[in-house]
């Protein structure tokens, strides 16, 4: 009788921790959909002022960017809301397909892409324009956890940990260093490092990883004397203020013109051909310059609450892949942004990569809101592996 008893409570007891356990996971989904929203009603809001006076200028259209940007929110809603609704396991059966699909579509970009700026990032479709390297953040994530997950009981062996981490991140870094773009390239590799952390590799292993990604990174920014330049502004941007600091300078002083509450919104007087790219990678700076400290505390503030949010369905997800996944997407996302608001705030040098949800651009919107639907989707996944 008594193991009977003993037997009921356990079982209430399991029940009562897998009940709070999906309330937690609940919560988790609710709170990167309240985020992502917030952040894409921001983003709009913040391009169509950024970008108003440059559209005047192009097109004639105030509106031309701004009604880009809602296409771009609305496809990509429409892809949150698919991928939140796909089990993640799906992209196990897909991840080496989207691997291979990428690896030709970098190829293309380097043979025929677009060049603009001394660089090729984009493919020109009869229909549209895309980057393929913002594909690459989420199937260089899908399929490094997929051959991780397989390999996990050999991982400590240095040769079956090492292989598929430069058969996919090392073959994506270098056809995208050849574009060239290191901005992405970071935000992938430091993706890839969440992915490995956790995965069963041990830690000696992802702390030799960290410092080689590290030394390759430092090579390739004093590789090219623009990218030496942009370090060197860095450090000193007043040194060349009309030239490589010039940037960097005009957005310190859109954020200093927005003081503690800014000075409106759409009173922006950065947008007026003082700050390059306002609309794109400097954003964040309009954001600083409209609503003022306040305002962009808030908008760093929400991309903290998606990184917490996001670790933690990490910390939850049912299954190795899952977790995976999760910790992959959630720093590829948190880590693009800090680096895009440090780089606006002079504490890391500028990349040129844009700020999740925000900036101005339709396919890194795409690409993150659908990786976000993914993240839910682990979210909203029972504790056991069954959706």
């Amino acid at each position: 009788m008594t193991a009977k008893v003993t037997s009921i409570a356990s079982v209430r007891a399991a029940a009562r921790d897998r009940a709070e356990m999906l309330k937690a996971n609940n919560r988790a989904a609710t709170t990167l959909l309240v985020v992502v929203v917030v952040l894409v009603v921001v983003g709009l809001g913040a391009t169509q002022s950024a970008s108003s006076a440059v559209a005047l200028d192009r097109t004639e259209d105030s509106l031309f960017f701004f009604k880009r940007q809602l296409v771009g929110v609305g496809l990509g809603t429409l892809a949150l809301l698919i991928t939140s609704r796909i089990p993640y396991q799906f992209y196990r059966r897909i991840a080496v397909p989207l691997f291979l699909l990428t690896i030709g579509l970098l190829g293309a970009v380097l043979l025929v892409g677009t060049e603009i700026n001394g660089a090729r990032r984009w493919l020109t479709l009869p229909l549209l324009s895309f980057q393929p390297s913002e594909v690459a953040k989420v199937s260089v994530v899908f399929v490094l956890a997929y051959l991780l997950e397989r390999k996990h009981k050999l991982l400590n062996r240095f040769g079956h940990f090492i292989v598929p981490v430069l058969a996919t991140v090392g073959l994506v870094g270098l056809l995208i260093i050849k574009q060239p773009d290191l901005g992405t390239l970071i935000v992938i590799g430091a993706a890839a490092l969440a992915v490995i952390m956790a995965s069963n590799a041990p830690m000696k292993y992802v702390f030799a990883l960290g410092l080689a990604a590290v030394f390759v990174t430092t090579v390739f920014a004093f590789s090219e004397s623009y990218r030496a330049d942009r370090i060197t502004a860095f450090l000193d941007p007043y040194a060349d203020s009309s030239g490589d600091g010039y940037q960097v300078i005009q957005g310190y002083y859109a954020l200093g013109n927005g003081g503690l509450f800014g000075v409106g919104l759409g009173a922006s007087r950065a947008r007026w051909f003082y700050l390059p790219n306002a609309h794109t990678d400097f954003i964040f700076a309009i954001i600083g310059e409209e609503t003022g400290l306040v305002g962009g505390l808030t908008v760093f503030g929400l991309f903290v609450v998606l990184g917490l949010a996001g670790w933690a369905v990490a910390s939850r997800a049912p299954d190795p892949f899952g977790r995976m996944v999760a910790a992959g997407i959630t720093v590829w996302l948190s880590f693009q942004a800090l680096i895009n608001i440090g780089g606006v705030l002079g504490v890391v040098p500028i990349t040129g990569i844009a700020l999740p949800f925000v900036s101005f651009g339709s396919t890194d919107l795409i690409v993150s809101m659908a990786a976000l639907g993914v993240l839910v989707n682990i979210a909203q996944s029972g504790v056991h592996g069954k959706p």
